[in-house]
C-alpha cells in the first residue's frame, strides 16, 4: 500500500491543479465577470502573487512526492499525512466547484473585485459567506499536509493573509451596497462554518 501512495496523491493533486488552471482561466477570460457591473476595492498587488503561490504550491508538492532534498525542509515524512493532505485538496476542489455554480455569475476574483449583481444566500452561502475563499484554503493547507513541506506551507500562510483582507474588504462593500446583508451576517460565519 505504501507504495501506491505517493502515485495516487499525485493523481490526485495533478488532477485539481489541472482542474483549477483551467477552471479559473475560463472564469477571468476576457474579464466577463466585469461586464455590467460596478468596480469594488480590490487587492490588486495579488493578481501575480497568487498565480505564483498557486503554481509554486503545486509544483513543489508534486517534487515533494519524489524528491528529497535539503532545499526542500519538510514538516514530516508520513505517507498518510500525505495521502490525508491529497484527499481534502481533493476535498477543497469539489467543494470549490459546488460554491462556484451557488454563486453563478456574482464571481470575481480578489484582485478584480465587482460588486455581484445580487446577494448569494443558497447553498454554502447559507451557512458561510466566502466559501470561496474557505475551500480555496483548503486546497492550500491541503498542500502544504501533503507535501509536508514549509515553503508550501508559508505559500499557504501567506494566501491566507490575503484572503482575510478580501474579506474584510468585502464585508464592507457589501454592507454599503445590501441593506439585507446585515441579517445575513448575524445568521452566517464569515469563512469557518460556526466558528469564525
Amino acid at each position: 500500500m505504501q507504495e501506491v501512495i505517493p502515485w495516487l496523491s499525485s493523481a490526485i493533486v495533478s488532477l485539481v491543479f489541472f482542474g483549477m488552471s483551467v477552471g479559473y482561466t475560463l472564469k477571468r477570460a476576457g474579464r466577463h465577470y466585469a461586464e455590467g457591473r460596478k468596480a469594488a476595492p480590490s487587492i490588486r498587488s495579488f493578481k501575480l502573487l497568487s498565480k505564483t503561490l498557486f503554481v509554486l504550491s503545486m509544483c513543489l508538492t508534486l517534487i515533494s512526492y519524489w524528491v528529497i532534498s535539503p532545499l526542500l525542509p519538510r514538516l514530516h515524512h508520513s505517507l498518510w499525512l500525505q495521502l490525508s493532505g491529497a484527499l481534502l485538496v481533493l476535498t477543497g476542489y469539489i467543494l470549490l466547484q459546488q460554491s462556484f455554480k451557488t454563486l453563478g455569475n456574482n464571481y470575481s476574483p480578489l484582485f478584480d473585485a465587482y460588486l455581484p449583481e445580487q446577494l448569494v444566500t443558497t447553498g454554502h452561502y447559507q451557512q458561510i459567506r466566502h466559501p470561496v475563499y474557505l475551500y480555496n484554503l483548503l486546497v492550500s493547507f491541503g498542500l502544504a499536509l501533503s507535501s509536508g513541506l514549509w515553503w508550501v506551507l508559508i505559500f499557504a500562510s501567506i494566501g491566507f493573509g490575503f484572503v482575510l483582507r478580501a474579506i474584510a474588504l468585502e464585508e464592507q462593500y457589501l454592507k454599503e451596497h445590501f441593506p439585507a446583508y446585515a441579517s445575513y451576517s448575524e445568521n452566517s460565519k464569515k469563512l469557518i462554518p460556526w466558528v469564525y
